[in-house]
């Protein structure tokens, strides 16, 4: 049997910011790239009719926590995949509806499963950690990783992805555990995620940094064989304050 070649994205998508000037430049992308698998962060209601209408093949979970629909969200191939199961977990998140956020997926013609997961760190300028200098994504990473080893199975092929808020600590703590950022396992450079200019809302002598913020990881049975973060404009905007990350693995 041949080995299946998937294309994953990660998006964060600014919540309503520049929405609905916004809307064309991520039809265009999602219109173009067509991720087989697609994982969300600070997703709207708006911006989620919007990835049904683009991706009217693909199949996302409906649930009743809010946080489906107003935080994170995942899609998928509906002619490469079924969904087993889903589920939000814990992992000491203040901001209300966030999560590790995943779905158990199966292709029809095999009996392996796959499993895959977002989530939306804490951003690093907030207030307790501008007072405290500590960092709560450390210890959202340790819930993160204590999680995963609960609903990963053994040998599963298994992804997590999403808006980490940090380009050291958390992906070497889940490469640690067994997740490889698609970059790495390439040896290749990440590139900066954030901010996504002009954009991002950033005024003339304001201060900013750009870092690689947004990531995807995986373990298992499975080959990264390219990853890009494509910075793709409408007109003079793009779909968002980030840049998305897009790998394509084999299983």
């Amino acid at each position: 049997m041949h080995p299946l070649r998937i294309s994953i994205c990660t998006y964060n998508l600014w919540n309503r910011q520049r929405w609905p000037a916004r809307e064309p430049a991520l039809r265009q992308f999602l219109a173009r790239f067509q991720p087989d698998i697609l994982c969300t962060q600070e997703l709207q209601p708006e911006t989620r009719d919007c990835i049904d209408d683009v991706l009217s093949g693909h199949i996302r979970v409906k649930d009743d926590p809010a946080g489906w629909n107003r935080e994170s969200n995942i899609w998928w191939r509906a002619d490469l995949f079924r969904r087993l199961a889903h589920g939000i977990e814990d992992i000491g998140h203040d901001e209300p509806d966030r999560g590790l956020f995943w779905v158990r997926l199966a292709r029809p013609d095999r009996n392996d499963t796959l499993f895959v997961a977002t989530t939306h760190l804490t951003h690093p300028r907030n207030e307790r950690e501008a007072e405290t200098g500590q960092s709560p994504r450390i210890g959202q990473a340790r819930a993160m990783i204590d999680a995963l080893d609960r609903v990963v199975g053994d040998g599963e092929a298994a992804w997590v992805s999403g808006d980490f808020n940090d380009a050291v600590h958390v992906p070497a703590m889940l490469h640690e555990a067994g997740f490889r950022a698609c970059f790495s396992d390439l040896a290749v450079q990440p590139p900066p995620t954030f901010p996504a200019l002009p954009t991002a809302t950033v005024g003339p002598g304001e201060y900013f940094t750009s870092a690689t913020f947004d990531w995807i990881t995986a373990q298992g049975p499975v080959r990264v064989l390219a990853a890009s973060s494509p910075q793709q404009f409408t007109n003079d905007l793009s779909p968002s304050d980030h840049w998305p990350v897009l790998a394509v693995y084999e299983l």
